[in-house]
């Protein structure tokens, strides 16, 4: 690959200094210069810029056939929902992101919102959120399948960019639980408690060891790749203290390690946040249950920047990548 640039380099050198020269070209004849200059920068690696990716990143839709409770407007979110659609629709994206909590409670709840999400053009990736799982016992272990989940973490390549979902309900009060998670749920939780920490609250999630193995392995072929990551979960890492991920710490060490990652977005805390922390970009979106004002964003990612345009209460940002 190095040769042959060399070569097309070499070429171009001799064909401008022809050109300057103004002596007459036996090989390459003037009218078919420009042709030529065109194949030459038409190739992959001649300076050509990735073209940028534009995704729809929504959260805490959080649907119920509920009366309001403090500032959540629990029907209000499938009108939210349908201008959301509407928005998204209009616009050329290459994915739409919904952070989690689909619903609020109960399983007729997603009744009013899988044939919603259904509308979306682009495709639309889920994230598992703890109230996706507030729904009756009998339900929960074919949830991921109902609402249209094929695994419940997964990477999803676009132009240059990798988005690692993450389950944030493996290690989960509220998800269907083996022994061996709710192990490594009571230790994680124990700890926490025993260093006063306030995010061992049975509305969190954690990540277990296989996943955070699975995590590992994605980071170093992503690293290989030269792909730039943003990793995606429901759960925060540094919002407000008893609304952050159980095992933050670790899982923040982790994604750290790696030059690949870019950012992590999240939802859970409604309110939202934003934190720089080791060059990795740490952004919390808005809930859009959330008062009467909606909630959403469009990403789009370029080779040196995160463009977020904020619609209604979410804030628009421009960060530059690491």
């Amino acid at each position: 690959m190095k040769n042959r640039l060399n070569h097309r380099r070499e070429t171009l050198s001799l064909l401008s200094a022809q050109f300057d020269s103004q002596q007459p070209m036996t090989r390459y004849p003037i009218p078919h210069l420009t042709l030529f200059l065109l194949f030459f920068i038409s190739l992959p690696g001649m300076g050509q810029e990735p073209k940028p990716v534009t995704v729809g990143i929504f959260t805490d839709c959080q649907y119920c056939n509920c009366e309001p409770g403090t500032e959540r407007y629990y029907r209000l979110s499938t009108t939210k929902l349908d201008s959301c659609i509407k928005e998204f629709n209009t616009l050329n994206l290459d994915g739409v992101f919904h952070l989690g909590d689909m619903i609020d409670h109960g399983y007729e709840s997603y009744d009013s919102i899988l044939p919603r999400f259904r509308q979306f053009r682009a495709p639309l990736h889920l994230v598992l959120g703890n109230h996706d799982y507030m729904i009756k016992k009998q339900y929960k272990p074919g949830l991921p399948g109902h609402i249209g989940m094929k695994e419940d973490h997964y990477r999803v390549d676009l132009g240059q960019w990798t988005f690692l979902v993450l389950n944030g309900d493996d290690l989960s009060y509220v998800a269907p639980q083996t022994r061996v998670q709710k192990e490594e749920r009571n230790e994680q939780v124990s700890i926490l408690y025993s260093n006063l920490g306030v995010n061992g609250m049975i509305w969190n999630g954690g990540i277990g060891i296989e996943q955070m193995k699975w995590l590992d392995a994605q980071l170093t072929d992503a690293g290989k790749e030269n792909r730039k990551v943003i990793v995606v979960c429901h759960f925060p890492l540094f919002s407000r203290s008893d609304h952050n991920l159980f095992n933050r710490d670790e899982l923040f060490a982790m994604i750290a390690r790696y030059p690949c990652v870019k950012a992590y977005f999240c939802g859970h805390y409604h309110s939202g946040s934003y934190t720089r922390k080791e060059g990795i970009h740490i952004v919390n979106f808005k809930g859009m249950v959330n008062t009467g004002v909606n909630a959403f964003a469009v990403v789009t990612l370029t080779a040196d920047s995160i463009l977020i345009r904020g619609y209604g209460r979410e804030t628009s940002r421009r960060l530059g990548v690491r």
